[in-house]
């Protein structure tokens, strides 16, 4: 572990934390910790309440964590209570008199899990914010040397992103996507479409894998033998530093865009048939281009910046290039598609709204169900990782509220309007979906309504709700 240990502070193990967090307690360090090699491994301001987290950090070689009390960290049990801990001394030989703040309260499990994913938002507002401003940084190298751009930059911007989607599976659906303006759209677009991309790669490697080791292990097994049923992973489909490379193509991507005439990329109307074989170009040459300019020959970054568009079923409309039959488009290609189409239409362009998320995602699901078994199982990974009802999502209930969505397990919701449609103006607390209502009634999603606009939904909600759910944001 790589950090300058100030003053006043505390170590505990990291046994002895692994053992606070698997019986329900939290911790927070106080001091930013690094690994060996530079990575920031975890924020001073971050709640570890991930037993798997903590493990992954002790297979680092890491033995104590440094608890910093006069910076809001400590260590509290499962009900709050702080933990004591014998204090290391400073270099003036005196051990630490202050103590750790309370953590926060909790009156429901419910509230514990809002509190994670707030603790969570705000971890992603600050990767989101540091992978913005690298990816100006990036696009206009571009624009001033014709196609060199900092190639290790890019490598620090993926390896920060690819460690936090690592560290939790759902992270990409609290980053600080701006859903109001399109003026940074090509930035955002390459941080999203990075970050939806590398969680549902990972949780299609972990399918996939598993789905052909237990069919290998069964077409292998001895019809006698006890253990013919045991699902040892023997087959992986792509390995951590594959994983690594396709998340630099899903970052790049796009690139070859900044190459293109931004009167035809912001043109609000639809494109004439010339100006679409222009914006065609960004993919089947201008990215192909950037990549042997900077050196970069990696047949996943190329194969991303090239086929991203491709079609990914017969005669799919308005595809390119033409060059490949859909069953020749790798895996990870058509990851990428869908991750690209779900954030593109869930954000602002020039020429339209963002779409509602579950309103995409039905589109989505509609439109490649059915085909062909690989893509099922891509689609599967999709629907799992981004979730029917994605956080940020607003819906209908059958009695008549509408709700904004938290997190799409249960899925945790938060009345914005009572059963009439007016907007709230006393705070509401949240509640997973299935509890019962009033006289018994089971409240449920209402299908039957369309999910509103983030646009449409933000004009009706509470002022004290709007820089909670949309901190940056403004409709204008």
């Amino acid at each position: 572990m790589s950090v300058a240990t100030p003053q006043n502070t505390f170590h505990i193990s990291i046994d002895d934390l692994i053992e606070v967090v698997q019986k329900g307690g939290k911790a927070r360090t106080g001091i930013d910790i690094f690994s060996k090699t530079g990575t920031l491994l975890l924020e001073k301001d971050s709640l570890v309440g991930n037993v798997s987290f903590l493990l992954k950090v002790k297979k680092l070689g890491i033995s104590n964590i440094p608890i910093l009390p006069g910076n809001a960290g400590g260590v509290w049990d499962s009900d709050g209570n702080q933990i004591s801990a014998a204090p290391s001394t400073g270099s003036k030989g005196k051990p630490s008199e202050e103590t750790a703040p309370p953590p926060p309260t909790f009156d429901s499990g419910v509230m514990r899990q809002v509190h994670e994913i707030q603790e969570l938002k705000r971890e992603a507002a600050g990767k989101y914010r540091i992978a913005q401003k690298n990816i100006k940084k990036i696009i206009l190298q571009v624009l001033e040397s014709g196609g060199e751009f900092d190639v290790d930059k890019v490598e620090e911007t993926v390896t920060d992103l690819f460690g936090f989607i690592s560290r939790h599976s759902s992270a990409f659906s609290y980053l600080s996507r701006e859903i109001f303006s399109y003026d940074d759209y090509l930035y955002n677009h390459s941080i999203n479409v990075c970050t939806i991309g590398t969680a549902i790669i990972r949780n299609f490697n972990d399918y996939f894998s598993s789905t052909v080791s237990r069919q290998l292990s069964i077409m292998h097994s001895e019809p006698f033998e006890a253990d013919h049923q045991k699902n040892d992973i023997s087959f992986t489909c792509y390995f951590p530093e594959e994983l690594h490379d396709i998340a630099m193509g899903f970052f790049m991507h796009d690139l070859g865009k900044v190459l293109i005439d931004k009167s035809v990329l912001l043109k609000t109307s639809r494109l004439t048939d010339a100006e679409f074989e222009t914006v065609k170009q960004h993919s089947i040459e201008k990215g192909i281009e950037l990549l042997e300019k900077n050196k970069l020959r990696n047949s996943f970054l190329a194969n991303i910046s090239k086929y991203h568009h491709a079609a990914l079923y017969p005669d799919e409309p308005r595809c390119y290039p033409d060059d490949r039959a859909p069953r020749q488009i790798p895996p990870y290609v058509k990851i990428c598609k869908l991750a690209d189409i779900y954030d593109a239409m869930t954000s602002k362009r020039c020429y339209k709204e963002a779409n509602n998320p579950v309103a995409v995602v039905a589109d989505i699901f509609r439109t490649y169900a059915g085909k062909d078994q690989l893509l099922q199982l891509i689609l599967h990974s999709f629907v799992k990782t981004v979730g029917i009802y994605p956080p940020g999502s607003i819906v209908w209930l059958t009695n008549g509220q509408l709700v904004y969505i938290i997190d799409s397990n249960g899925p945790t919701i938060l009345p914005i309007t009572d059963t009439s449609g007016a907007p709230l103006t006393l705070k509401a607390d949240p509640f997973i979906l299935g509890e019962t209502g009033e006289g018994g009634s089971e409240l449920i999603i209402d299908r039957r309504k369309m999910p509103l606009s983030p646009t449409e939904a933000y004009k009706i909600l509470p002022a004290y709700l709007r820089e909670s759910l949309y901190p940056a944001s403004s409709a204008n």
